[in-house]
Order: C-alpha cells, then sequence, then structure tokens
C-alpha cells in the first residue's frame, strides 16, 4: 500500500509539473540590453531565460493573457500589456518578478514598444484620439503612439500617425519604427501591395519622419545598433521568407542579408548592446552574435497545464443560438459545444462533450429534437440528437439524449441543417457550395442546387424552408465572375433558381414572413455600397410572391383595420358553416363555393421585379430582422454605434423606435410558432419579447463544462490546416 500510494504521488508531482523538453511558439522575445537574459512569452504569460539557454522563470502567474515584454534601458524593470482587467493595458514590474503597476487603463487596447532612454516614460500604440488635423481614416486598426510616466501618471500623445516597432537611438534624438499603412494582418506572409509596412525614422527633435526602405513588400520590427549607425530588420526582399537584414542608416540601399531561413519566417527581432540580435524561427528562439551564425537556444520550462483539464462555466458569450418552435427552449453554442436553456429557468443541459466544435444548431417541430454540425474525425458531419425518453419533457430535464449522425462519411463534408415545417426532411450544405435535402425515415437523399450557384469557400450561405415546405428562399451567385450575391427562389424538389432580385448588389439573409407570402432580406443596394471594398450599409426589403399580399401591405392604417375586420367577420362565417356542415355530415366538394383557400404559398413570377419594396428608410449595419405576423411591425438588429441594438419600426406610419440597447456582437431575431413571442438572441444577452406589449424578458443560462484544453488546441491546430487547405 506504501508502494502505491508513493507512486500515486509521484505521478501528482510529474503531472503538475509537466517539463516540455522542447517548449514550442515561443513569442514576443526581447533580449536585455545586458545580453544577459531573454524575456518572452508562451501560453499567455511571460517568462525570462538566460541567454545561453537553461531553465526559465515564470514571472506571471495571471489567468489574464500577458504579451509584449519590453526592457527598460538598466534592465530592472519589464513592461508588458496585459487583459488582466479587460482589453490590453500597459503594466510594469521588476525584471526579476514581482507585482505588476498597471499604467494605462484607456478603454482601447494598448502596446508597449520602448522605454524613453532615460527610463522616465514608456511609448505605446492605442487607437485613443486622431488629432484633429489627422487626414488617416479613422479606425480601431490604425492607432496613434502614446507615453506614459513609468511611475504613473498621465498619458499624453507623441504622433498622430501609426507607428510601431519602435526603437530609440542611445540619446533619444531619433527613433526607428514600422509604419502601418492600412488592415493587412501583421503576420501575412509574401504580400506584395502600396500597403505594406516601411521602416521609417523618426527625428524627436524636428519632427521628420524619413522612409529608410521604401519596398513594396513587407519590411519590419526595425531595431538598431548601440552607436545607431546600423538598422536591422525583418524583410522579405529576396524573394523568400522573412529573414534578418542589416544596413547603415545613412546608406539603406546597402542592405545585406544576415540570415537564409527557408521555410518559415523569423519573427519578434530584438538587440542587445553588446550587439547580439535576438528572433524567432519555428516557434523557438534563437541569438546571433555579430559576425557569427544563428544558435537556438535550449528552454527548459515547467508548466503546469500540459494536460490540464479546465472546469468553465458561461453565462453569456454564446456565438449562436436558436429557438425551439413552442418557445420554451433555446439551442446555443458556446466554447464549440452545444447546450440547451430553459427559457423561463436557468436549467442548462450539455449536449456534446467533445474537443471538436459544434455548429448551426436548429430545431425539429417536435420541440424534442435537434440537429448540429460536427468537425469530428476532421470532417464536418451532421449530428441529430433526440430526448430519448418520453418521460422527459424538454432537454434541459433530460435524463438521456441520444446522438445520431446521419449520413456518416470521411470524404463528404455537410453542416447548416435546416428542418422541413413538417419535420420529415432535413436540409443541408453539403461540400460547402451544394443545397441537399434528407429524407429522414428513408434517408435518402436529394439534389436542389448542384453547387454551380454559389463560390465562396467559407462553408456554406443563408437559405429557409418556406412555411409550406415546398420552396427554399436563398442566396446564389449567378456566375462566378460577380462579386455580389442575389436572392433566389428554388423548388424543394430542386431545378431552376428563379432570380428575385437582380440588384448588382449584396442581397443576403432571405426569410419568408407574412405566413410565406414575402421573402424579408438584406440589401446594400440603397446605402453606402462596397465597390470591390467593405464598410457597406445594409437596408431591409421585402419581394412579395403575390400582387395580394403586396395590395395588402400597401393599405393605410384605416383600409388596413377594415380589411383585418372583415377578415374576422369571414373567418367566423367560415368556422360556423364548418359547425353546420360537421352537424349535418356535409361534404365539402371540391370546386364548391365553400372550398377554403389553398395550404401552399401562391408564387407569381411575372412581375415579381415591380413587387420589391425597400422597407427600412435609414441605412445600417443590420444582423437579423423579423415581421410581425399581422404585418403591423419591423424588428430589427442594427449597430448604429458599437454593437447591435433591438430597434422597432411601424410599417403603416413608418416610425422608428429604439426597443432596447444592447451593444450585441452578433444577434439574431427568432419567433416561437404562434407568432405571439420573439426570442432576441445575442452574445452577451438573451431574451424573450412579447409583441403585443414590446415587454422584455431575460433568458438566463449557465452552461458548464470540464475541457480538455490541449486536446482543443490540438483540434483548433488541425481546423486551421484544413480551412487553409480547403480555402486557399
Amino acid at each position: 500500500m506504501k508502494i502505491k500510494f508513493l507512486l500515486a504521488a509521484l505521478a501528482a508531482v510529474i503531472a503538475t509539473t509537466a517539463l516540455a523538453d522542447t517548449p514550442l511558439w515561443l513569442r514576443y522575445a526581447k533580449i536585455s540590453p545586458d545580453g544577459k537574459e531573454i524575456a518572452f512569452c508562451y501560453k499567455g504569460d511571460i517568462y525570462k531565460v538566460p541567454v545561453g539557454g537553461g531553465q526559465a522563470v515564470q514571472l506571471t502567474t495571471q489567468p489574464s493573457y500577458e504579451c509584449n515584454p519590453v526592457w527598460s534601458p538598466d534592465g530592472k524593470r519589464l513592461a508588458f500589456a496585459s487583459d488582466r482587467n479587460g482589453n490590453l493595458d500597459v503594466f510594469v514590474m521588476p525584471s526579476n518578478g514581482g507585482t505588476a503597476k498597471q499604467l494605462t487603463f484607456n478603454s482601447a487596447g494598448e502596446t508597449p514598444w520602448t522605454f524613453t532612454p532615460d527610463g522616465r516614460y514608456i511609448y505605446f500604440s492605442a487607437a485613443i484620439q486622431d488629432p484633429t488635423t489627422s487626414a488617416l481614416f479613422p479606425s480601431s486598426r490604425l492607432t496613434e503612439v502614446y507615453q506614459v510616466p513609468v511611475e504613473g501618471g498621465v498619458s499624453t500623445q507623441v504622433l498622430g500617425s501609426p507607428a510601431e516597432e519602435i526603437t530609440f537611438n542611445r540619446d533619444g534624438k531619433f527613433f526607428v519604427y514600422q509604419d502601418q499603412k492600412g488592415m493587412e494582418d501583421a503576420l501575412r506572409k509574401h504580400h506584395t501591395s502600396s500597403v505594406t509596412r516601411d521602416v521609417w525614422s523618426y527625428d524627436t527633435r524636428t519632427g521628420k519622419h524619413v522612409n529608410l526602405t521604401n519596398h513594396a513588400g513587407e519590411d519590419r520590427c526595425p531595431v538598431l545598433s548601440a552607436d545607431g549607425s546600423t538598422v536591422y530588420i525583418l524583410s522579405e526582399r529576396d524573394g523568400g521568407s522573412f529573414n534578418v537584414y542589416s544596413f547603415p542608416i545613412n546608406a539603406p540601399q546597402s542592405i545585406k542579408a544576415l540570415t537564409s531561413f527557408k521555410k518559415n519566417p523569423v519573427r519578434f527581432l530584438s538587440i542587445a548592446s553588446n550587439g547580439t540580435l535576438c528572433y524567432t524561427y519555428d516557434g523557438e528562439i534563437y541569438t546571433q552574435v555579430q559576425g557569427g551564425k544563428p544558435a537556438k537556444v535550449k528552454i527548459d520550462l515547467i508548466h503546469d497545464d500540459a494536460d490540464q483539464v479546465k472546469r468553465l462555466t458561461f453565462s453569456s458569450g454564446a456565438k449562436s443560438a436558436s429557438v425551439s418552435p413552442d418557445g420554451k427552449q433555446v439551442a446555443f453554442i458556446v466554447r464549440g459545444e452545444v447546450f440547451v436553456t430553459s427559457v423561463e429557468y436557468a436549467t442548462t443541459k450539455r449536449i456534446t462533450a467533445t474537443a471538436e466544435q459544434e455548429a448551426g444548431v436548429c430545431w425539429a417541430p417536435d420541440n424534442r429534437t435537434i440537429a448540429y454540425a460536427t468537425e469530428r474525425n476532421g470532417i464536418w458531419q451532421l449530428v441529430q440528437a433526440t430526448i430519448e425518453r418520453k418521460e422527459d419533457l424538454n432537454f434541459p430535464n433530460a435524463t438521456t439524449i441520444k446522438e445520431e449522425i446521419l449520413l456518416p462519411s470521411t470524404t463528404i463534408e455537410r453542416a447548416y441543417p435546416q428542418y422541413s415545417p413538417d419535420g420529415k426532411e432535413l436540409a443541408f450544405i453539403e461540400g460547402r457550395n451544394k443545397l441537399m435535402v434528407m429524407n429522414l425515415e428513408s434517408k435518402k437523399v436529394r439534389q436542389v442546387t448542384d453547387g454551380s450557384t454559389w463560390y465562396e469557400t467559407n462553408g456554406g450561405f443563408n437559405y429557409e424552408w418556406s412555411p409550406d415546405g415546398k420552396w427554399f428562399a436563398l442566396e446564389f451567385i449567378g456566375n462566378q465572375r460577380d462579386p455580389y450575391s442575389d436572392v433566389g427562389l428554388v423548388s424543394a424538389q430542386g431545378g431552376e433558381i428563379h432570380n428575385l432580385t437582380q440588384s448588382a448588389y449584396f442581397s443576403e439573409s432571405p426569410r419568408f414572413v407574412l405566413d410565406g407570402n414575402a421573402i424579408l432580406y438584406k440589401t446594400n443596394r440603397y446605402g453606402m455600397r462596397s465597390h470591390a471594398s467593405w464598410g457597406s450599409q445594409d437596408d431591409l426589403a421585402l419581394i412579395f410572391l403575390n400582387q395580394e399580399a403586396l395590395d395588402k401591405y400597401q393599405l393605410n392604417k384605416e383600409d388596413s383595420e377594415l380589411l383585418k375586420e372583415a377578415e374576422k367577420e369571414e373567418k367566423k362565417a367560415e368556422e360556423e358553416k364548418k359547425k353546420e356542415d360537421e352537424k349535418n355530415k356535409k361534404k365539402v366538394l371540391v370546386g364548391d363555393s365553400n372550398k377554403e383557400k389553398p395550404d401552399y404559398i401562391v408564387v407569381e413570377f411575372e412581375g415579381i421585379e415591380d413587387r420589391i419594396v425597400r422597407v427600412t428608410t435609414n441605412s445600417s449595419d443590420i444582423a437579423s430582422a423579423l415581421i410581425t405576423k399581422d404585418g403591423e411591425n419591423l424588428y430589427y438588429l442594427s449597430a448604429f454605434e458599437k454593437g447591435y441594438d433591438l430597434w422597432k419600426m411601424d410599417l403603416r406610419k413608418k416610425s422608428t423606435t429604439l426597443i432596447n440597447k444592447m451593444g450585441s456582437k452578433w444577434a439574431n431575431i427568432e419567433s416561437n410558432k404562434d407568432g405571439k413571442e420573439f426570442f432576441i438572441l445575442g452574445s452577451g444577452t438573451m431574451q424573450k419579447l412579447t409583441v403585443s406589449s414590446d415587454k422584455l424578458k431575460s433568458i438566463s443560462y449557465s452552461a458548464k463544462m470540464k475541457m480538455d484544453l490541449a486536446a482543443e488546441r490540438e483540434y483548433m491546430f488541425n481546423h486551421v490546416e484544413k480551412q487553409s487547405q480547403e480555402r486557399f
């Protein structure tokens, strides 16, 4: 027993002090001014290690993310960025470890670059406030340069234009930096355009900027020799990967390569006062003395999360959500897992438990079945989950839930499922571009579109069943060379896609409204348009599938009320007639005057282009929208400021009201089956809206899970690799 106990204890110690012989993905490497130590970031914490290698010392231990360590000139302090209080802020701490002091407090993210040569200030970048004289496009991607006292105090602006990776010369008379002209990712490789980064010098006395490289490709991460006469940069200028180059600051044309790495890019260049260079390559840290060759720094690193299984709880942050037809349950995705919560209570059930992600959850009409896609085994597949025991009334309180992979395959991707209105069929997107339908009883599959009408490779497109199950409204692209999408209508059995919009602009996100007699969709043809760029504004428009629906929509308030009264009387008469017929056991003959209206949607393609109506009166960034069953009000989620908020528009009066200030990152509106309740689903909040009163009620949840972080990271790596193969 004693031996077993000792072995178990030893195993526990090894598990909590997992030694990574060759830790990879080491980032933000910065060599100290005296050339004796290297600070770097690993898994969101800051470490330092002797320049000759050895045991790394962990300097930060918070659960937050820390990055961009910067040495003070005397090597006694480290500045760094941390999101421990929300967004990234600048902190400073002793370089031997100790309490970190927060220096910046703005809601913008701040990134430190350097200390001033006298060690009194830290220069950092943030998108806080453009100068009044700035001609730059106002964007959070185009930052300004600020300085903050090391001992704490007010930050002041140094430059109104972006300047990154700043390095001062010894006396502070100038510094070098990389610019940022546009929105290209800093890690993009082999990029050549007008917005690639150049290396500049800035005279702190005269305010003069000089472009030192002026090269069509990327030049970045400049550092200076101790005497300020030589500039070292990272560049791809010889057609290969990023390597280290140097040139005299007074003769930039005399540039020469110092490294010749072939496969992967060199990143995070820094230099010590003795001229020793430090950088990363293929996730590991290298040093290089003047005139020498690259030398890998062997690092031993103790970290206790190698096989960590973490307990997580989420009450917000869902990535997508869908409400059950009866409006009593909400299925949602958080941290890549499927959960279902009760609308009235916080009772929440975890449906999936995998390292891989699930997406696109939808409900069957029975309120007891959901479908979603999963990327288990490296390929997107369809999964159906069902409450197994008849005694269990909903998912949150279900005892057992049965999962079934539909149409299992090791080669064909299937995702974005949607049940037909009668629940007998399931539509999905196959191979990222084909709309297919499966009969759930026979498992037979039919093709609705052949893939020639969608060319994007991000995974799928928006589509929706008509309420009668006979049609699909969908986004499609008529020609691979066209940069825009249209809204079309296609039979659920397949065949020709009828182009309903033909706008030469983006028409997206079609939804059947008004009992299926109209299609509501987003379009940028009216507002600020995106001509081969971005930033367009949306409007909502309606396509009326038949003239009768358009005529009803265009009635004024008085005529609309009169029509409603007439329809009530007609419905009352029909119910009385039906009772009388049942009483007398009469049969209603086909063609008889008592024949009911058809139970299918009447589609009149002729003249449909004249039955398109712009609904919104002002353009904006719109996420989702829905019209009440009576056609009187439009509810939509629009971002006029930071996030999506809920707005209501009276379609008769054309008046708009802000209902709920949400500020959500994403948002969607769904309805229960009878249309009396709308559900506002977003990243930060979920709410039920009673349509008759505009009363909102919060939907709370508590999504608890255990997540194998190592397995999750492995999946994420494989997912990105696959996306790169599929999309490029």
